[in-house]
């Protein structure tokens, strides 16, 4: 009886693992999708610019099209749906949201919104593809009940943030900060181990990186903030960037609604609006507004960061200081505004990549006056990203936790923690409704049927 036992504890925790490397698979694939679509990008742009005006409004209704009739679930970033399917409970609701049909579907529709080059990330995708499989892999054999009705979608939707960012710890976070909303303890060893195993498919051919590159703790002036100007930088910055991350998800709630029922009407009509309109949002950018925003918020924040810089080719430095120049005074608006008008149709698609760009953007835009506080440029981009990207989702510690293990900058926790523990508090006031929650709620009361 104790050797059954013990098999079946083999054979649960093997089926896991499995589960663990196709999730770090679909992470790694996201990531080609992104390096590809930027580089054609960048080709199409130099080449052709006028070709956006037909590539985003044609790519966005066929995304649409295909979507609402071969891709049912695929719909929005896959953050909410995860955590609907976590708080629904096993049942019809949760085999929708994370079946094999929608992980496909997640992954097809995902890339051909990168490759139309739409401003959307790909964690959110990489988080419920990660889950899909996990649910997946649940049939497979006999988990604990804590693992089978939380552990595996747990471990799934870490696993695609951890490995989508290279960032294990804020990966684990994330998981009880916003998807499961509640610390598992019960639950940590999978999750832990699923997260490590995503990390490691990834970190095999990527490398062990730093997603935006590591930024130099000593021109971080000062590093750890003693003086008190530094301080009223943070609070400044964190006060606003919960202000505007807290609007931005606020406007996107409520414009989400009629928008998505014109789709329903008049599919290609909103496609060929909302595509133009984007399309015109990147002409007016000068291109800056094309894809994730990652080169944009990559050239910002590394940009006091010259011994680092001295390391990468210089062909690849060059092409930063041309990406840096075309960002000017307005792109952190073009950004966000781009990136509202995708999301509110609810194609497949996530939100960290173009808040964290947004957030560099309203760095290097008011460094010039913040500069009297006496922090660094490179410290007030950060700054800005954290607290923007806090205010946008309500996930503070993963805000903070995410952009430490994506730059190096480890000396640097405090006044990130705080800037973003002050943009939370400010956010939730403009926004009562956290904008992951919200979103979940939806599919909560849309039940299995659709």
């Amino acid at each position: 009886m104790r050797d059954e036992g013990q098999r079946s504890t083999w054979k649960a925790l093997a089926a896991a693992l499995v589960g663990a490397l196709f999730a770090g698979t679909g992470a790694l694939l996201f990531a080609f999708f992104d390096l590809g679509s930027t580089r054609l990008a960048a080709f199409v742009w130099s080449e052709a610019p006028w070709a956006v005006f037909v590539i985003m409004p044609l790519g966005l209704g066929v995304i649409l099209w295909l979507r609402d009739n071969y891709f049912l679930w695929t719909d929005g970033t896959g953050i909410p749906q995860t955590i609907a399917a976590l708080q629904s409970g096993p049942g019809a609701l949760r085999d929708r949201l994370l079946s094999l049909r929608v992980a496909a579907g997640k992954a097809i529709l995902t890339g051909l919104g990168l490759f139309s080059f739409l401003s959307i990330g790909r964690e959110g995708p990489s988080v419920q593809l990660g889950a899909c499989v996990m649910q997946f892999v649940s049939k497979w054999t006999s988990f604990p009940r804590h693992l089978a009705e939380r552990g595996l979608i747990l471990g799934g939707g870490a696993a695609g943030i951890a490995a989508a960012f290279n960032a294990p710890v804020a990966g684990i976070v994330f998981s009880f900060e916003e998807i499961g909303r509640r610390f598992d303890k019960e639950n940590l060893g999978t999750i832990v181990r699923t997260v490590v195993v995503a990390c490691l498919v990834a970190c095999a051919v990527l490398g062990n990186y730093f997603f935006y590159g590591r930024v130099e703790f000593d021109r971080i002036v000062p590093i750890e903030f003693t003086a008190p100007g530094p301080w009223v930088a943070v609070l400044v910055i964190g006060a606003a960037g919960g202000l505007l991350g807290g609007l931005f998800a606020k406007v996107l709630l409520w414009i989400a609604p009629p928008v998505k029922r014109a789709i329903r009407r008049q599919p290609w009509l909103v496609a060929l609006g909302i595509g133009t309109a984007c399309a015109v949002v990147v002409w007016a950018s000068d291109g800056a507004a094309l894809g994730t925003g990652y080169a944009q918020a990559r050239s910002l924040i590394l940009q006091d960061s010259p011994e680092y810089l001295a390391t990468l080719p210089a062909d690849e430095v060059a092409a930063m200081d041309v990406t840096r120049a075309k960002v000017g005074p307005w792109y952190a608006l073009q950004r966000a505004a781009a990136t509202m008008l995708v999301l509110a149709t609810g194609i497949p698609g996530g939100l960290f990549d173009p808040s964290f760009s947004v957030g560099a953007g309203l760095g290097h835009v008011t460094a010039p006056w913040l500069a009297v506080t006496g922090a660094s440029i490179q410290g007030i981009i950060l700054l800005w990203v954290a607290a923007y990207f806090s205010g946008v989702v309500q996930s503070p510690m993963t805000s903070f936790i995410i952009l430490i293990e994506m730059t190096g900058a480890i000396s640097f926790t405090l006044p990130l923690a705080a800037a973003s523990i002050v943009a939370y508090e400010v956010s939730r006031r403009v926004c009562p409704v956290a904008l992951y929650e919200a979103l979940a709620g939806e599919f909560l009361k849309s039940g299995p049927d659709k």
